[in-house]
């Protein structure tokens, strides 16, 4: 029988079996795993709780006693005597057995130490001198509050968690500081062996005032960013946050539901098929598959670029005409062969295939021909399922014609700029000496008409300089003509201000330096980085009103300066930000007339700042407009 005569009513009959037998199936699986997950989920919970508890009262112990010390030295006004700390210490440290330490600081200096074996180190240690903790020590005695900060690189080795609390006499007296270290990896320990009794997995991190988190100080900090239950834990001084999952596997009999069930399915419909199927439909199929073989493979062999299929380990088993004409090879001598060899580094395939793994993605490099010689290739891979076999489809297209034409291309804009600067300059030099008199008498009329033509002429010239910078970018000579120095970054923003006031006297602009950063020095071209801050003055001000205040601000974050222009314009689209720094795209009004511009002047910046070894970016101004920023690392030491 002909498949084509088959009723209809029994193909109906057909996807409704498979339609209903997908619905049944799908429904029993989503409820099974559904009562999976909610029984793991109790576990957790539950676990959560215990495990909570736990560490709230292992850790508040130490903490507590430590504020009982700072409320005895408060009551003894500040007068303690050694001996009365050497008895009243040990009585401390014994009544938790998570204290590593406990140290008292008058005057922010350790004097008194217990245990005092193996904490020789830390006696007589002056706080303000641990320049990377005195920040943190300094903010808690001037907020006033306690602080369990970690984890923590002792002075005398190793690294544990610091309960530290500022003692005020008289509400208002200064008096010193008590540090309790809390040996953390005890309490881990025992966190351990509870969560392998319960097993489940725990993460641990911290939380600021703000909500700002850390990384996990415990566990795999991964559990926060999955499904995993998070909760928070109190403890005096400090809040931190614990995710928590199950160790183990949900149990899902999904598999086996959807085994059975389609398996039961495809029976009952191959036995349906094999009754409505014959033998004469069976030649048919072969028949178009034949003609649909062959259509193909004439599609395959006029197509311009070369088309090769392999198997899984890339030996070729089908390559179009185009491909044995593009390489010069006889056709059909490389079936058979690893198709490694059209590439004239073999040894950098490895790379070639995590470059290409997605379908979408280009490989650059270089082909080989028969003879040997080379030329440039792209490529793009994708994988094939044919019968139920994995092959490997990869399309080389010869990117000769294409670099050729990008280099006239290249070559025409630097000839055509270069020449034009000469008459340029000569023209807006003529209008300049008109302008002054040079000529004679000018009336206001002629003023206004000679500075538009000067203001253009200008315009006109720093878009051939803006293209002869795009060239030099796109043959990678710009680094050459680069000269790096050190550059004091506060007197160049100053002269970059007094320039923006020459051109646009109306600006509201504002420039403000750390007094610390006033004598900070980078790594650049002097030159180079002035034009890069005036392209984005010129920016601010002309997406900015008349009366709109422009902040140019000078600040430090970490090894780097950032310079920061930032303005209350229009914004930027978020549409539009990925574009910001492409060649030749404007992401402003076209309309506006005064909005227009080259579309060069960001992608410039950015490549002038790369070499300087820098990063310019954007992002949106707090309420409205726009701000860029660009980060340079300083070299010299900035002053205390």
């Amino acid at each position: 029988m002909d498949a084509k005569l088959i009723p209809l009513w029994q193909w109906i009959l057909l996807l409704a079996l498979l339609a209903g037998a997908i619905y049944s199936t799908e429904t029993l699986v989503q409820r099974e795993q559904q009562m999976a997950r909610s029984q793991q989920l109790r576990h957790e919970i539950a676990s959560a709780g215990q495990l909570r508890a736990l560490l709230e009262s292992e850790l508040n112990i130490p903490l507590y006693l430590t504020i009982g010390l700072t409320a005895h030295v408060q009551a003894r006004n500040g007068d303690i005597a050694p001996a009365e700390m050497h008895l009243l210490l040990p009585e401390l440290a014994h009544q938790a057995r998570h204290i590593r330490n406990i140290g008292v600081a008058p005057d922010n200096t350790l004097r008194y130490v217990y245990p005092l074996i193996g904490n020789e180190q830390a006696l007589r240690l002056y706080y303000p001198d641990l320049a990377e903790q005195w920040p943190d020590i300094a903010a808690i005695i001037t907020q006033r509050e306690a602080r369990l900060v970690g984890p923590v690189q002792l002075v005398q080795g190793g690294s544990a968690f610091i309960y530290r609390i500022p003692v005020y006499l008289n509400a208002d007296d200064y008096w010193g500081i008590i540090s309790t270290v809390v040996d953390i990896d005890s309490v881990w320990a025992l966190l351990a062996r509870q969560t392998a009794e319960q097993e489940v997995q725990v993460a641990i991190r911290s939380l600021s005032a703000e909500g700002r988190s850390s990384g996990a100080f415990y566990g795999d900090d991964s559990l926060f960013y999955d499904d995993s239950l998070q909760l928070d834990i109190s403890l005096r001084g400090a809040l931190w946050q614990m995710a928590l999952r199950a160790s183990g596997k949900v149990a899902d009999r999904s598999t086996l539901l959807r085994g059975i069930s389609y398996t039961i399915t495809a029976l009952l419909l191959a036995l349906v098929l094999w009754l409505f199927m014959s033998r004469q439909s069976l030649r048919h199929s072969a028949v178009a598959q034949q003609h649909t073989r062959l259509y193909l493979q004439n599609i395959m062999d006029n197509v311009a670029d070369a088309i090769i299929t392999t198997d899984p380990d890339g030996i070729i088993e089908q390559a179009n005409m185009s491909c044995y004409r593009l390489f010069g090879h006889v056709s059909a001598s490389l079936v058979g062969q690893h198709w490694s060899i059209l590439l004239a580094e073999a040894e950098h395939l490895q790379e070639l295939y995590s470059a290409t793994s997605e379908p979408q993605l280009h490989y650059h490099t270089e082909g080989r021909h028969a003879d040997q010689s080379r030329f440039p290739l792209a490529i793009r891979r994708s994988p094939l399922q044919l019968q139920q076999q994995t092959k490997q489809l990869v399309v080389l297209r010869d990117l000769s014609a294409e670099q050729q034409s990008e280099h006239l291309k290249q070559q025409f804009i630097s000839t055509v700029s270069f020449e034009l600067r000469t008459p340029i300059s000569a023209i807006t030099g003529a209008i300049g000496l008109l302008m002054s008199g040079a000529g004679g008498n000018v009336s206001a009329a002629q003023l206004r008409i000679l500075q538009l033509a000067k203001s253009n002429g200008q315009q006109l010239l720093t878009l051939l300089n803006d293209l002869l910078q795009i060239e030099h970018i796109a043959s990678d000579t710009l680094a050459l003509q680069l000269q790096l120095q050190p550059v004091t970054l506060y007197l160049l923003l100053q002269q970059c201000v007094k320039q923006c006031h020459l051109l646009h006297p109306d600006a509201a602009l504002q420039l403000s330096c750390d007094d610390d950063l006033q004598q900070a020095q980078v790594l650049a071209d002097d030159n180079k980085l002035q034009q890069v801050i005036n392209h984005l003055l010129h920016n601010a001000v002309r997406f900015s009103t008349s009366d709109a205040a422009i902040q140019l601000s000078l600040s430090r974050h970490g090894n780097q300066l950032r310079i920061m222009v930032q303005d209350h314009g229009c914004g930027v689209d978020d549409n539009n930000v990925p574009l910001l720094f492409s060649r030749y795209r404007q992401t402003d009004n076209l309309d506006n007339p005064l909005h227009n511009s080259t579309g060069l002047g960001l992608a410039v910046s950015r490549s002038l700042i790369s070499q300087m070894h820098g990063n310019i970016g954007y992002k949106p101004a707090a309420g409205q407009g726009s701000c860029f920023y660009i980060d340079l690392p300083f070299i010299a030491t900035i002053p205390a």
